[in-house]
C-alpha cells in the first residue's frame, strides 16, 4: 500500500516536473520571441539616426605656385604647336 507521505512527494514531484517540461518547451518560442523584440528595436534605432549629410557644397581654394603657372603656359604652347602643325603638309623637301 502507498503511504500517505509518498503520495502527496509524488504529486508535487509529477507538478515539477510538468512545469520544467513546459518551460522547456517554451524556451525555444521565448528566445524567437526575444530575438525578434531585439531586431525591432534595432530597426528602429537605426530609423531614428540620421544619415550625415555628404559635403557637396564646400569650396576648397588652392594657390597656385610661380612655377606651375610656367609649367601650364608651357603645356598650353606646347599643345597649340602641335595642332597647327597637324593637318598640313610640310612641302620643304
Amino acid at each position: 500500500m502507498v503511504r500517505p507521505i509518498d503520495m502527496a512527494d509524488n504529486i508535487a514531484k509529477t507538478q515539477l516536473t510538468e512545469r520544467v517540461n513546459q518551460l522547456q518547451k517554451a524556451a525555444p518560442e521565448m528566445d524567437q520571441r526575444q530575438f525578434a523584440l531585439q531586431l525591432d528595436t534595432k530597426h528602429v534605432q537605426k530609423r531614428e539616426q540620421a544619415a550625415p549629410a555628404p559635403k557637396t557644397d564646400e569650396v576648397v581654394l588652392h594657390r597656385d605656385n610661380p612655377q606651375q603657372e610656367k609649367q601650364k603656359k608651357k603645356k598650353k604652347q606646347d599643345e597649340h604647336g602641335k595642332d597647327e602643325n597637324e593637318g598640313h603638309l610640310d612641302l620643304k623637301a
